[in-house]
């Protein structure tokens, strides 16, 4: 280690060690140049996990005019099945005081280790999800595989698990499903349909999937039958509760929604012209997830919305089976559901042609 002028070491988890005897779980590595100077930093990465770095090969150069590097690591099970983390530094404009609290945290926790400060520490982000967009009949969604015990490998029962989400929606929810190997129990139910993973490719290079069209679903709204009792804020009056039973005495549509959905302008344009032509038909009720009343108060002043604007709970979310943004809800008289995902277009569709 010639020419090196200051050495620290880390550790980086890695799944496919943990049964091993000897450090297991964990990658050690030892950083030669690690106080930030003009010379890179070197990373000798124990890669063939046998703690000897002597024949590892090169080690990983971190020069100091990049942002990040990528790290792979290879299980030894298979030669195939890698883990990939990327390691960057924090910028030296960064909020002093946070810096400050991590350095406070870490000297706290290091025992009679010496902690070499944020600033000249790795960061890691780790990069153990594969996802794709997918189309079956008109239904289109995100699905993604999370190898959540980070050894390379994404089909391991009850650890590893599958993500839905909204179609080419980068960000996946945590509505995670375990993944359980026998034939048809990983599925997932979405707008009123179940979808049955049959075999994920170890490595994590497909996913089979099909909809199962004779399936009883279990987690979705029933036609024909009530929604469950409910109690919402209004937000036009503070901490004004009101029963969702308000709302039986003539058809409803619930509509459930957030401001940085697609299509929310127009879905607004659409609901102000239901509400002034058609207010003896049905009654309008929307419900907001996400924002505070207060921002709801300044929407509705300033776009002068003449309908109820109530704020929506994870437990309401949980009643009514929301998984996407919007979703519109239509019931009939004493709340009795009629029609589930339907748009404020084809509301507006339906009282125009007399269907309602």
């Amino acid at each position: 280690m010639g020419g090196i002028k200051d050495t620290s070491y880390a550790y980086i988890y890695f799944g496919a060690l943990n049964e091993r005897n000897t450090l297991p779980g964990y990658v050690f590595v030892i950083i030669g140049n690690n106080k930030r100077t003009k010379s890179p930093a070197l990373l000798w990465i124990d890669r063939n996990n046998n703690l000897d770095l002597s024949d590892d090969g090169a080690p990983d150069t971190f020069y100091n005019n990049v942002n990040n590097k990528d790290i792979v690591l290879i299980n030894p099970k298979n030669k195939n099945a890698s883990y990939t983390l990327n390691i960057s530094r924090y910028d030296f404009a960064t909020n002093p005081k946070y810096i400050a609290l991590l350095d406070d945290y870490y000297k706290e926790n290091s025992g009679i280790k010496q902690f070499s400060g944020s600033l000249y520490s790795f960061r890691e982000l780790r990069i153990n999800c594969i996802a794709g967009d997918v189309k079956i009949g008109n239904d289109s969604f995100r699905i993604g595989i999370k190898d959540a015990n980070c050894n390379g490998f994404y089909n391991d029962e009850s650890s590893d698990f599958i993500l839905f989400g909204d179609y080419k929606v980068p960000i996946l929810p945590d509505n995670r499903i375990s993944i359980i190997n026998k034939k048809g129990k990983t599925y997932f139910e979405r707008l009123g349909k179940k979808y049955v993973i049959s075999e994920i490719d170890p490595l994590g290079n497909y996913i089979s999937i099909y909809l199962d069209e004779n399936a009883k679903i279990k987690n979705s709204l029933v036609v024909g039958k009530k929604i469950k009792k409910f109690k919402f804020e209004n937000t036009d009056i503070d901490k004004k509760m009101v029963s969702i039973k308000k709302y039986k005495k003539k058809p409803t549509y619930i509509y459930v929604w957030r401001f940085n959905q697609v299509g929310f302008d127009k879905d607004t344009a659409i609901l102000r012209t239901i509400v002034n032509q058609y207010a003896n038909k049905i009654d309008i009720l929307t419900l907001n997830y996400g924002e505070t009343p207060k921002e709801l108060k300044t929407f509705k002043r300033k776009a002068k919305l003449n309908w109820t604007i109530g704020q929506s709970t994870m437990k309401i979310n949980q009643k009514l089976f929301i998984e996407q943004y919007p979703t519109g809800i239509l019931t009939k008289k004493k709340l009795r559901v009629r029609k589930i995902s339907i748009s404020p277009s084809e509301l507006l569709d339906l009282l125009q042609t007399n269907q309602l």
